[in-house]
């Protein structure tokens, strides 16, 4: 139990750290991010080569991936995970891809690539009434 906590609490580390820069001051990331399906898939992928690489289980697998999405999306965790759990199923090309090259990323587990793909692709969010 205590080992799962400690790998979620890195894992939601990285990922963070990740998305920190496009997020705004209330931690929220730009609403663009809910339709990429690079991104879920790479979130996807990152959670399995996580679970690879500490040889963890499906149920931790499960734990993680709901933390993950939680973390980047919030309020819309449950939507977005259906619909990457939809994307996968289609073997949608641009999920595919993100998924195969997070899951190669077992050996280093770092997402150096992912928050350089973010900020190239999405744009800072911002809060409501705040001037840029």
């Amino acid at each position: 139990m205590f080992a799962t906590t400690k790998h979620k609490s890195q894992l939601l580390e990285l990922v963070s750290d990740c998305f920190e820069p496009i997020r705004s001051d209330l931690g929220n990331v730009h609403p663009d991010l809910r339709d990429s399906t690079y991104i879920s898939g790479a979130l996807l992928g990152f959670c399995r080569a996580y679970v690879n690489h500490y040889q963890l289980n499906d149920g931790q697998f499960n734990l993680f991936v709901d933390a993950v999405f939680e973390e980047v999306f919030r309020h819309q965790s449950i939507a977005m995970q259906t619909r990457a759990e939809q994307w996968l199923n289609e073997k949608n090309s641009a999920f595919m891809e993100a998924y195969y090259h997070a899951r190669q990323q077992q050996t280093e587990l770092k997402l150096d690539w992912l928050s350089q793909y973010v900020q190239t692709h999405f744009k800072k969010a911002v809060t409501l009434g705040q001037q840029l």
